[in-house]
């Protein structure tokens, strides 16, 4: 058994606790400052950071291996422990008796091409900063907003939590399989967001003024084109998880209380 252990700047000491801890059980295991491409290779990954951490490891992979998140961030929304208490929980993912779960990615293609994955949510931007962009956007060929503002995302479930709903998009319950469709600060009054079937796809059209910026969790940005052909679909990679000891909904409860008292 082989694991990547990947951690955040700050976060090197709980790193190397965490290599000791797998190396006195037999497992070997590799430290990684920036995720490399060769993750898929190993068996299991650990991440030291915060959900960021995380969202730059999924990044690099399609066929995830299963993710154990230890939170030296702020929330943790996709960690399982603290640098505190993170080996009862490991040993057990070490003696393989956790179960794996799956949470949904989307994927963007532009030009019948893929470009960018992500598992919060891929944000349609304009290019110009403070400039307004408009497009239209489409599900199964049925055209259901044409709007202008600083742009639009489209979301997962598990990116319900993230920058959604900080444009005013609604908490989804992590497991659904659905994709929102928030504006960000839309020139047009009395707007809603969508949520859709995942396994609907979903095209957008550029108004012909400016480009846009294409952002994958704020980490790769692609450039589009008015002309540019933009489809966001479900992705058959999804990311890959162990089981957490505290259950997902709970822990978006508690960010929620903790968002209330510290805004």
């Amino acid at each position: 058994m082989k694991a990547a252990i990947v951690y955040k700047q700050n976060s090197l000491d709980t790193a190397k606790d965490v290599k000791s801890f797998l190396d006195e059980r037999g497992v070997s295991s590799d430290l990684f400052q920036t995720p490399p491409e060769e993750l898929e290779s190993y068996d299991f990954i650990v991440s030291v950071g915060g959900d960021g951490t995380i969202l730059r490891i999924l990044q690099k992979v399609l066929k995830c291996p299963p993710i154990f998140g230890i939170n030296t961030g702020k929330i943790g929304l996709l960690t399982h422990s603290d640098p505190e208490n993170f080996r009862p929980a490991l040993e057990q993912v070490v003696e393989g008796k956790t179960e794996v779960e799956e949470f949904m990615r989307i994927e963007c293609y532009i030009n019948d091409e893929s470009k960018l994955i992500a598992m919060n949510e891929v944000a349609l931007l304009s290019s110009a900063p403070a400039r307004l962009i408009g497009m239209s956007v489409s599900v199964d060929g049925v055209e259901i907003e044409n709007m202008r503002g600083d742009g639009m995302l489209f979301s997962t479930p598990v990116g319900s939590t993230a920058y959604a709903l900080s444009t005013g998009g609604p908490i989804v319950d992590p497991l659904l399989q659905s994709i929102l469709i928030v504006p960000v600060a839309p020139f047009k009054l009395g707007w809603k967001p969508w949520v859709i079937h995942a396994d609907r796809t979903i095209e957008v059209k550029l108004h012909p003024e400016r480009k846009a910026l294409a952002i994958a969790d704020s980490h790769k940005v692609v450039e589009v084109s008015p002309d540019d052909r933009i489809k966001i679909v479900k992705s058959n990679y999804p990311a890959v998880f162990f089981k957490s000891p505290v259950m997902r909904i709970k822990k978006i409860v508690g960010m929620l209380k903790q968002l209330a008292r510290n805004p």
